[in-house]
């Protein structure tokens, strides 16, 4: 099997068509396919009815050579994965005793007796393999029909995932070849997706392979991809990764997993560094992002929620003079509350957070979505002025982003 082979991915279940659950399932296979360089070309959910999925079993099989359905395996009247796939394929379908067998122990073992309708659960396909499923009770079919590859497993998210890594990734490890895609995500703060866009400009009159951009609130990421032999392929990825550090330089903060408040943790770790925050407008989520890298009370003394000038003045020692003078929304404020923090709790380095989040409070001069964010050392401070006139949750969340990123350039440039 060559990478040309694709794959169609099939949520089962009417819940998923409702507003209270979705399918997070087929991400969970995507990667699997990802890994060994197949591509997904349709993701579908269809309802608990069996003519809808019948039919959408056929489309899926005429335009992938693969095919995963999760779901509809259950032992009730409206689990029907089994008779949809029997019409749509032509299978028949026989009772298998050592299921039923298993199914009783694993009810007995528990202090229960089988209900009568999980006997539903032992029917399979004449011909084709049965998945053992040693995290539920419905069992999982491996299907080859004309030529192409049906996998079929049940929707119960651990089960499914641990069928997806017994089972499919093995095979696609075996009949791929050895060949292999390989992935590296550079993650870039300070830019828009736009200022992104332009700066790559020389890169792709460069480079033919893809490079995906996606924009997340408060940074941007470029996705890299590879296919072929592991060593040809990272050395490809390494290449075009130096490129863009080239182009990016400081503005990358991380690659892959990395959350800026993990990069900034290790920083001040390697460094013997420590910080401490004041924060306005962001309601304390500044210091429970800095808490939520474990270890992070090694360099985390502590932080203070000054929501009122009163609060500014007791607990981030802000001088009443300079909170009259530029009003709490101010580059003034906000340094004072960096350097306060700092001495507050004896730290390395302060961080100051003062701003309106809305969606009243603002003014012409002080618009809603007006913030200043300071960072304070020993001899020097760095100051921001920002704008992010959204939702107050996604403003606190980009605006604590962006005071994690001044924090991590200020020890950058130290």
């Amino acid at each position: 099997m060559s990478a040309k082979h694709s794959a169609s991915i099939i949520a089962i279940g009417s819940e998923m068509l409702g507003p209270t659950r979705v399918d997070t399932n087929s991400l969970k296979v995507t990667a699997a396919f990802e890994s060994f360089g197949i591509g997904v070309v349709r993701k579908s959910v269809v309802g608990d009815t069996q003519d809808q999925l019948v039919d959408e079993i056929r489309h899926s099989l005429e335009h992938s050579d693969i095919l995963i359905t999760s779901g509809g395996l259950g032992p009730t009247e409206d689990d029907m994965t089994r008779e949809a796939l029997a019409e749509a394929l032509g299978l028949t379908m026989e009772v298998d005793a050592g299921i039923i067998e298993r199914l009783e122990k694993r009810f007995a073992a528990r202090g229960w007796v089988m209900p009568e309708v999980n006997k539903r659960q032992a029917n399979v396909f004449v011909g084709q393999t049965t998945l053992t499923n040693e995290r539920g009770t419905a069992p999982g079919f491996h299907i080859e029909h004309d030529g192409k590859h049906v996998w079929v497993f049940p929707g119960v998210p651990h089960e499914l995932e641990w069928m997806v890594t017994t089972y499919l990734t093995p095979w696609l490890a075996s009949t791929t070849g050895g060949q292999s895609r390989f992935r590296r995500v550079l993650k870039i703060a300070g830019m828009t997706e736009s200022g992104v866009e332009e700066r790559l400009k020389t890169y792709y009159a460069a480079h033919p392979e893809p490079l995906t951009i996606l924009a997340t609130s408060g940074q941007t990421e470029l996705h890299l991809a590879a296919d072929g032999a592991e060593s040809e392929a990272l050395a490809l990825i390494a290449a075009r990764e130096a490129e863009l550090r080239e182009l990016f330089a400081h503005k990358i903060f991380g690659v892959d997993d990395d959350t800026l408040e993990a990069v900034v943790g290790r920083m001040l770790t390697e460094r013997g560094e420590t910080v401490a925050t004041a924060e306005s407008c962001t309601g304390g989520l500044l210091a429970s992002r800095i808490t939520d890298v474990p270890g992070s009370s090694a360099y985390f003394m502590g932080g203070a929620v000054c929501y009122t000038a009163a609060a500014k003045i007791d607990l981030a020692r802000v001088d009443p003079a300079i909170i009259a003078e530029h009003g709490e929304v101010s580059e003034p404020v906000a340094i004072a509350l960096a350097r306060g923090a700092r001495e507050r709790f004896g730290t390395t380095y302060g961080i100051g957070v003062t701003g309106i989040a809305g969606p009243g409070g603002g003014t012409e001069a002080k618009p809603v979505g007006t913030v200043h964010i300071a960072v304070a050392g020993a001899d020097a401070h760095k100051h921001w002025k920002l704008l992010w006139p959204m939702e107050r949750s996604l403003f606190k969340r980009i605006t604590t982003q962006s005071a994690l990123d001044l924090l991590r350039l200020f020890i950058v440039r130290t």
